[in-house]
């Protein structure tokens, strides 16, 4: 068990505190702190300060923590950085000692007390451990010893006995260093062991520049011999753990002795015992059965162990110990240190060597090698060889001279032969040997073809089984100069190659064996393509008539043409004749009617489409015949047919022609019957018909037929009425063509009269005879009108109901029509409302379930209403009807009371002027029990209520108006004794300044200043003077002022009785602390970004308003990790702005801050040539690249109104023009907005009327942020000069600010010279301290990106790098970066790290510079580690970003995206999307820019996670050029040839979007788009598509509105369910996919949805709530339902009543709020989503208990207060049982609210003994419950109750009950 104590110089286990003579407890105590510091330093951890003080600087346990964090490499918990009280110290040092003891370090004797009250004793004993647990190692074996094992291995010259006495001299630390590097120390033994001090400084400082090993101990210590072991120990242990160089030293040793094999560490490779037999055996040692052990771990590593005993070498640790996977380095490295004095012992075996090797072995042919023996103990006898082939083993001859023996073989076959040579029957070094054995390629024969066609396999092969197997390559070179490679099977001896050429011409086929072409290779072979032949010129003929056609073959390679014609199976002669090279002509007559077969051949392989088919007729035979000949309709295809009797379509001809003299085009096509030909006439009247065959006409040509348009007949609408009231509507016939109209009514069962009023205009008239829908039927040449039947409803008895006489306002009022026809449902009633005030109030009418109708309407004016209800034009019997309106919400209720105290009358107005009439009732409630009122009426509706409460106990006032509850109601009123008042009407004041007089007021009774006390405690546990006195009557106020930061406690009692809600916390707070860092100029519309440091004013709220003229300017506020507040605000107008900053309501220091804010402009003056504008100002400023900008024109003189007259033009400098825009001001001026997308100077030209105005053109600069470069960083540590280097080349110089920050916030100044033809600004600085500095450069009024930029200050100065490298790259392409070393000495070490490799990195010295190059092979951010002498520089690591322009790839390769000509297809005004895949190419932006014929196209480039989407719209006809830049390196390719054709129409594009194409609600307005702006120019002017929507029952009219561009809104209302078509035609053409089917559907109200149930009220989890929903009065719907927690969906279950209400049940998943969402015909029903609070089960282990009164104490110091919290442990009930030495106790408990979770207990012990504290949560014990507690008399008793009670036994968690009081 190890115990925490310091030992003595001896080792011993006292150490004396008590005399500081003791020298070398200051030694152990100085080493100790330094080796804390060292691991603060190395761990990287952030601290202000380090250790100086052990006793006092572990106390708050923040650098125990932080000590404890870099040993173990992870956080421990969370630490409380700042403790404010002794208690807080105690938990971190908890925290701290419960992480020691979690990594195997038993802690005894020692808690955080004595830590926290600075124990030296047991905080040396504590860190001693901590050295032993991480810095020497975690073995079970005394340390001491192995240490000393291994020194005394190492340097056994030196005698090493001990850690003290033995290094006093410096000489073994010479020696030592010497061991670990070979040559830093040769003159060791010649040191003067009496100059100790020296050598030791020597010693330490040479350790610490090689090696970096760390000054943990001081030479003056180290050579004194007051020198404890603890301190000699702590430092040589940085010489022999592992990394260290001792370590690496040993290993080394042990590599060199090892004849094969490696050694990486002295851990797991030493575990399974066979390195160790390596080890022995390198050594000369014998070993039964190595290398082929078989035995386990443990016996393999006795087997070493015997054998290093043999050797000499006695173990250390047993072989079990050794296997262990646990075991320690030190004692194996110890181990193998004794090794060092033996040296390898070479075998038998490797005393002989290869001399020279086998080359070019051919089968049948001798060949040789040579080995030579190295060793006369080695005789020739004892080496021999074997050769080993695939089926043979040639023998091996050998022939000696001297040392040197040659061995020759002759192979028999081809193939690989391992060649194997033994010494002694052991293989030499460097066998076996594979040998390849070649065969006679002079014998291998290839079988070629001449000629063969494109697309066909032809197999050539190869023959080589005279020649043996060997590596047989085929390839083919195309015509075109491409290499394909021919895959070659091996089949009975020969080698198939299947050759498919895929290119006419000649072809070079290759073929080598063995890598050497065989005899007569390469090749020819010629290859033709039949597929390329063209025939063209074939079509049909008449009998006797010579026909011919052409063959062309000019592409389809050498070959031999031949053509076949038949007919009847009987072939025609058909001649051959040759034109040109390539194309033939073939001529044959026809001799009878019928079809012909062309057969078309070539090399005896038909061509693509042959047979070819054409027809033969005899004209005489042709026929015409069809409907299309007599009557048509008028927009509807129209047909006849021409038999040919079998001839081809292509000799017949139709011509049409319209009344009007237009020619009608028609559509030619075969049919079963002839051919057909399809016309439609688009105007009423006759059409001539020409019908030609072979241009001749036919008989009866030409015929005439009579077009008609029943759309043209107009019917007017067909009104509703009453039963026996005549129905009149015309029918206007003039503009449809001849033909036959018919009417008949209801079938014809109802007679009808026609009169006509004019020629083709009738009149008709019906009387209905009963009740409902009437049926028009009208034909037209027995054709029904379009909407036909035409229908009308006659009414009969029709009554109202459901209408009350009083009504609510703005609430939705309903009543029903009741129609007592069959057909009610056909008939819609029309209402008429009107208010009051005469205006008309909106009626929705809406059918019910059963006959009738629904009038919903919402009155909002109170008075009374006129309502008429018509059928037609009749009003129903008992019309018209008046209501009275009232409203319940006018009610307004003044001086009410929000609490009276008992037998006080309380009093309050109750308003109703304006509710209209109606009854006012008053109930008061307390605790469900009436209580008496008076209800006084004042008179013009104004009433007093009254009452007087007897109990102290809430009221409720409930106020209805008609039965209605008014706002508000019910009112609470709380009433209360006097004197509990005093504790719930104090002023809750929670900020208040330090330094200031504060204070608070509370009402109580009069007189009673004396029995109140306060008490204020601040954070540090001081307490504040306080005073109370009443400062007027009933009115008391508590005065102090706070003289700390931070949270104040605030306890008042009233005669020793705290009041409830105390104690109460309040925060103090210093604005003076308040650190605000902020810019003096901004730009407009750009981001000021102000920076506060509020990490020390306290806890508060910080207010920014932000203001220009008055004028308040949205801002917004965060705060970042280190806890300071960032403030971001964008100015929208030019000028002052006042920032004015308040915390906790009191101005902050600087407050208000101004900022002087510019727009992008600067002013120059300009005269107009017009004379009525005298003169105008053009505003200029520079411009940021790729960012929309904006110029101002103001005139003077005489105002400018029309802009039309002036010209701007923007030219970029390369000669572009860039668009731009020109907009009228409100104030005059005018705004052109434009977009530069190239930087450098660019010129503005202004003209007016056509003449340029004065001083144009003008000039700006277009600048690029990324261009500018930040480089070159110098430094030479603190208060040496530190320079960096702007690099303004690619930008210009302009307005630029540079501001420096130090690490500790100061600005730093700076100055700045221009050594580089001033494009370039060296910044020189003096830093005044150590580490990041940061520096923000302003360009322009624009932040540059990056910033801040970090600049590192070291102590010492360190190198700096520069160059390109350090920030970017190419992937395959070498980097460069550049080191400047001055004139520094050390070591220099370079890491370039990819995301998954290591950069192959090249470092060259130039002078005091290094040149470093790396060439990255993959992308992606790289790290740039430089270190010089073991540190890292300024900036080190560095990321530059590798990139690979060529990954980026279009989506789906550009061959999708080219036309013909191998450009990119591109059309005029249709927008062109490029998509790229660029996840591949590394980090990067893609910039586009696309050059037209006549300018720069603006390009949008959108970037989608790994696909960016380039789009743009081509103006003009031409070529485009389309550059593209990664990162700005050019795209391989780039830029890319684009070619814009005139844009065409094409209906297909025409998009529709909406809900109204598929589905709408009856009486509601349905929506769709119509949208042709990709469709082409047709579609994109002023003409307008045709849409109708209709149905069985009714014909819907749809709205159709413009919106420009060729797209078109349009909307439709129906009003009878039903399924509907949508036909939608446009420029005379369907769309594609018309007519669409459209469902609309019957009405349906969510709001009269009723949801209801506890489930609502909230749950438990995993308890199912139930909640009932009833939707029988809101009509057809579908039901859903969905619950989401805070980040789980709940699982809900519908339950179907089959009644029109349904049960869902509710499952949560988690605890937390939930929102149920409940929608009824996909809309919320009323009160959704609803809100539900699921409470967690109860979890008692969730419970923690913490405080004084839970640990043990002194009676009379005793602090008996604790705090349960409850956070987090679900739904429950806490109690709370204590048991003293002679019964229970009563116990307090206290919280804020109902809702807080945290509860205080207190309870008052009166002896000492035992104490029982049960807590339970919900009945079960939370963690730690019961707590036995001891209360004793004495210090000295409370220390042995400690001392017996094991520190890991307590669950407890310590804090102090200052810091629960705060909490509170």
């Amino acid at each position: 068990m190890a115990s925490f104590r310091a030992l003595s110089r001896e080792g011993h286990a006292a150490m004396s505190m008590r005399d500081s003579s003791d020298r070398w407890i200051l030694i152990q105590k100085n080493t100790f702190t330094n080796w804390v510091n060292e691991q603060l330093r190395v761990s990287g951890i952030e601290t202000t300060e380090f250790v100086t003080q052990l006793e006092t600087d572990f106390e708050t346990g923040v650098k125990l923590c932080q000590l404890v964090e870099s040993l173990q490499g992870k956080k421990i918990g969370r630490i409380i950085k700042k403790p404010l009280n002794h208690h807080q110290r105690l938990e971190n040092v908890t925290i701290a000692l419960n992480a020691i003891a979690g990594d195997n370090v038993r802690l005894v004797n020692i808690g955080p007390e004595d830590i926290v009250s600075g124990n030296l004793k047991l905080i040396l004993g504590l860190i001693w451990h901590l050295i032993l647990r991480y810095q020497i190692g975690k073995t079970k074996f005394p340390t001491k010893k192995l240490m000393l094992a291994w020194l005394q291995a190492v340097i056994p010259e030196c005698s090493i006995t001990n850690f003290s006495s033995d290094w006093n001299s410096g000489v073994a630390l010479h020696a030592l260093i010497d061991f670990c590097r070979p040559g830093l120390c040769p003159n060791w033994r010649q040191l003067s062991r009496s100059d100790g001090l020296n050598n030791c400084k020597n010693a330490m400082e040479l350790a610490k520049r090689e090696f970096d090993i760390p000054l943990v101990v001081r030479p003056e210590d180290l050579s004194s011999p007051d020198l404890d072991e603890l301190s000699g120990m702590t430092y040589l242990s940085y010489f022999m753990k592992p990394d260290s160089p001792g370590y690496y030293a040993t290993l080394n040793m042990v590599r060199k002795l090892l004849k094969s094999g490696n050694v990486n560490n002295f851990t797991s490779d030493w575990s399974d015992g066979r390195l160790l037999c390596n080890l022995c055996t390198s050594l000369g040692a014998s070993i039964a059965g190595y290398p082929a052990l078989t035995g386990s771990s443990i016996e393999n590593q006795e087997l070493g162990i015997q054998a290093g005993k043999s050797l000499g070498v006695e173990p250390i640790l047993t072989a079990k110990e050794m296997c262990d996977p646990e075991v320690d380095h030190i004692g194996i490295m110890a181990y193998a240190a004794y090794f060092s004095r033996f040296k390898p012992v070479r075998s038998a075996a490797e005393k002989v060597v290869l001399n020279t090797q086998p080359k070019n072995c051919y089968i049948g042919i001798s060949t040789s090698f040579s080995v030579r023996i190295e060793d006369d103990d080695v005789f020739t006898s004892s080496v021999r060889a074997d050769l080993k082939g695939p089926d043979s083993n040639p023998p091996v001859i050998f022939s000696w001279d001297g040392r040197i023996g040659t061995a020759s073989f002759t192979p028999v076959e081809t193939g690989v032969h391992r060649l194997n040579v033994y010494c002694d029957n052991q293989l030499i070094v460097g066998c076996p040997i594979n040998i390849k054995v070649l065969a006679d390629r002079s014998k291998v024969t290839f079988s070629s073809i001449d000629h063969c066609a494109v697309g066909m396999i032809t197999e050539l092969k190869v023959n080589s089984q005279y020649a043996g197997q060997g590596d047989v390559q085929c390839e083919a070179r195309a015509p075109g100069g491409r290499v394909h490679n021919l895959r070659t099977v091996y089949r009975n001896g020969d080698y198939i190659i299947n050759f498919n050429p895929s290119e006419v011409g000649v072809w070079q086929v290759s073929v080598h064996y063995e890598g050497e072409h065989i005899s007569g290779s390469p090749f020819n072979i010629k290859v033709f393509d039949p597929n390329a032949v063209r025939v063209f010129g074939l079509e049909g003929g008449t009998v006797g008539m010579g026909l011919n056609f052409t063959v062309d073959t000019s592409e389809a390679g050498e070959g031999d043409l031949k053509v076949t014609v038949t007919h009847n199976y009987q072939q025609v002669p058909a001649y051959i004749t040759h034109q040109r090279a390539g194309l033939y002509r073939v001529d044959f007559t026809p001799e009878g009617a019928g079809t012909y077969k062309v057969n078309v051949f070539y090399s005896d392989i038909e061509v693509r489409g042959s047979p070819y088919t054409l027809d033969i007729v005899d004209s005489a035979r042709v026929t015409v015949f069809g409907d299309g000949l007599s009557l048509v309709p008028v927009n509807r295809t129209a047909k006849f047919v021409v038999d040919t009797q079998g001839s081809s379509s292509g000799n017949v001809n139709a011509e049409i022609t319209g009344p009007s003299g237009g020619s009608v085009p028609c559509n030619i096509s075969s049919s079963g019957q002839g051919q057909l030909v399809e016309y439609v006439p688009t105007e009423v009247g006759d059409h001539r018909i020409k019908v030609t065959y072979r241009d001749t006409e036919v008989e009866g040509s030409p015929f005439v037929a009579k077009a008609y348009d029943t759309s043209a007949i107009v019917v007017t609408p067909l009104q509703d009425g009453m039963v026996g009231s005549p129905v009149v509507f015309t029918i206007d016939v003039t503009r449809a063509g001849e033909g036959q109209l018919e009417i008949m009514v209801n079938k014809g069962n109802l007679q009808n009269s026609v009169e006509m009023e004019r020629t083709g205009v009738y009149r008709i008239s019906f009387t209905p005879e009963e009740a409902g829908r009437q049926f028009v039927n009208i034909n037209f040449n027995e054709e029904e009108l379009p909407g036909s039947p035409f229908t009308c409803v006659a009414m009969d008895g029709v009554t109202l109901s459901g209408l009350k006489t009083a009504l609510p306002a703005n609430k939705l009022t309903t009543f029903t029509i009741d129609a007592q026809s069959a057909t009610s449902s056909e008939f819609t009633a029309v209402v008429d409302i009107t208010s009051p005030s005469g205006e008309k109030i909106p009626a929705k009418v809406t059918r019910t379930l059963v006959d009738g109708q629904q009038v919903e309407f919402t009155p909002r004016e109170v008075g009374e209403y006129t309502i008429h209800v018509l059928c037609g034009k009749d009003e129903i019997a008992g019309g018209p009807y008046y209501v009275n309106v009232f409203n319940p919400k006018s009610v307004i209720v003044s001086n009410m009371p929000f609490h009276c105290f008992v037998g006080e009358k309380c009093t309050f107005l109750v308003d109703a002027s304006r509710a209209g009439g109606g009854i006012l009732e008053v109930a008061i409630l307390a605790d469900k029990n009436h209580v008496p009122h008076t209800l006084e009426d004042l008179g013009k509706g104004i009433y007093e209520v009254s009452f007087v409460g007897e109990e102290a106990v809430r009221h409720r006032v409930h106020l209805t108006f008609n039965e209605i509850y008014i706002p508000g109601s019910p009112f609470w009123i709380e009433v209360m004794d006097e004197l509990e008042f005093v504790m719930d009407e104090f002023s809750k004041q929670l900020f208040f300044a330090i330094y200031q007089s504060a204070g608070f007021t509370f009402q109580g009774p009069s007189g009673l200043s004396d029995q109140f006390t306060v008490s204020i405690q601040g954070p540090s546990g001081k307490k504040i003077d306080a005073t109370i006195r009443e400062r007027e009557s009933k009115i008391y106020y508590i005065e102090f002022e706070p003289v700390e930061v931070g949270s104040h406690l605030v306890e008042v009692y009233f005669n020793g009785v705290m009041l409830k809600n105390f104690p109460y916390v309040i925060k103090v707070y210093d604005t003076n602390k308040i650190k605000v860092i902020h810019p003096d100029r901004g730009t407009l519309d750009e981001s000021v970004k102000l920076q506060i440091d509020v990490t020390r004013c306290g806890e508060g709220e910080l207010e920014m308003i932000v203001a220009c003229d008055d004028v308040t300017i949205p801002s917004e506020m965060k705060k970042n990790d280190s806890g300071w507040i960032e403030a971001f605000f964008i100015p929208r107008e030019t000028g002052i702005h006042k920032i004015s900053m308040t915390f906790n309501g009191e101005k902050v220091p600087g407050s208000p801050f101004m900022l002087d804010v510019e727009g992008q402009i600067v002013k120059e003056t300009a005269i107009l040539a017009k004379s009525e504008v005298q003169k105008m100002n053009l505003k200029t400023r520079n411009f940021r690249i790729n960012q929309q900008q904006w110029i101002l024109l103001q005139a003077f003189g005489s105002s400018v109104e029309d802009f039309s007259h002036f010209q701007i033009s923007i030219i970029a400098p390369n000669g572009n023009r860039i668009p731009a825009r020109i907009m009228s001001q409100a104030d005059g001026s005018f705004k052109v907005e434009w977009t530069p997308t190239s930087i450098g100077r660019h010129t503005v030209e202004v003209q007016y009327a056509g003449r340029q105005i004065d001083g144009s053109p003008f000039y700006v600069d277009v600048f690029d942020l990324a261009l500018i470069r930040v480089e070159h960083f110098k430094q030479g540590g603190v208060d040496q000069r530190a320079s960096f280097d702007i690099d303004f080349s690619q930008v210009g110089v302009q307005d630029y600010n540079v501001v420096i920050r130090s690490p500790s916030g100061n600005i730093i100044d700076h100055s700045s010279s221009s050594p580089y033809a001033d494009v370039r600004k060296s910044i020189v600085y003096v830093p005044t301290e150590a580490g990041q500095h940061e520096i923000y450069i302003n360009y322009c009024g624009f932040e540059l990106p990056g910033c801040p930029v970090i600049h590192t200050i070291d102590d010492a100065g360190m190198p700096t790098a520069s160059g390109p490298g350090l920030y970017k790259g190419l992937e395959d392409k070498e980097s460069v970066f550049y080191l400047d070393i001055g004139r520094r000495t050390g070591d220099l070490d370079i890491t370039v790290e990819g995301p998954s490799s290591l950069a192959k990195t090249n470092v060259d010295k130039s002078g005091d510079k290094y040149i470093v190059n790396y060439t990255p092979v993959e992308v992606g951010i790289f790290n740039i580690r430089i270190l010089w002498n073991q540190k890292q520089i300024p900036g080190s690591p560095f990321h530059p970003k590798v990139i690979d322009p060529r990954k980026v790839q279009i989506s789906g390769g550009w061959a999708q995206y080219m036309d013909g000509n191998e450009r990119v297809g591109l059309v005029v005004g249709e927008e062109k999307r490029l998509v790229f895949e660029v996840s591949q190419a590394g980090p990067g932006t893609l910039k586009a820019e696309v050059v037209g014929p006549s300018s720069t196209l603006p390009v949008s480039v959108t970037d989608n996670y790994g696909q960016v989407v380039v789009a743009f719209v081509p103006k003009d006809e031409g070529n485009h050029y389309i550059h593209l830049h990664w990162s700005d390196v050019p795209l391989p390719k780039s830029p890319f040839l684009g070619y814009a054709v005139p844009a065409f129409s094409d209906a297909n594009k025409v998009i529709l979007t909406g809900r109204g194409l598929k589905e709408a609600t009856v009486r509601e307005e349905a929506e769709f788009i119509i949208d042709g702006s990709q469709a082409g120019p047709e579609y994109q002017q002023n003409s307008a598509p045709e849409v109708s929507l209709t149905g069985v029952r009714a014909e819907i009219n749809v709205k159709v509105v413009s919106l420009g561009g060729g797209k078109h809104r349009c909307n439709y209302i129906p009003v009878v369910p039903g399924a509907y078509l949508l036909n939608i035609t446009w420029n005379g053409r369907q769309l594609r996919g018309a007519p669409y089917k459209v469902n609309v559907i019957g009405t349906f109200y969510p709001q009269k949805v009723s949801v209801t149930g506890e489930g609502l009220r909230g749950g438990i989890l995993g308890r199912p709530m139930d909640i009932a929903i009833d939707t029988r009065k809101a009509g057809p719907g579908e039901l859903t339902a969905f619950c989401m927690g805070p980040s789980k969906a709940s699982y809900c279950e519908l339950q179907d009543n089959h009644n029109g209400t349904f049960l869902l049940k509710i499952k949560a998943q988690e605890p937390g709020r939930h929102v149920l969402q409940v929608k009824y015909g996909g809309e919320h029903v009323n009160g959704s989503p609803f809100v539900i609070k699921v409470g967690a089960q109860p979890d008692a282990s969730k419970v923690r208990v913490t405080g004084p009164g839970v640990e043990h104490g002194i009676l009379a110091t005793y602090q008996s207060r604790f705090i349960v919290e409850t956070r987090g442990a679900g739904a429950g009930q806490l109690t709370v049982r204590i048991r003293g030495p002679k019964g229970g106790f009563q116990v307090e408990m206290y919280r804020d609210s109902q809702r807080d979770r945290t509860i205080l207990c207190r309870y008052d012990p009166t002896e000492t003994g035992q104490y029982i504290v049960s807590v339970r949560w919900s009945g079960v014990d939370v963690p730690g419950s019961p707590f036995m507690i001891n209360i004793v008399d004495t210090q000295q008793e409370l220390e042995q109750v400690l001392h017996d009670t094991s520190f890991n036994q307590s669950s407890i968690t310590h804090r102090s009950f200052s810091q629960w009081r705060e909490e509170l």
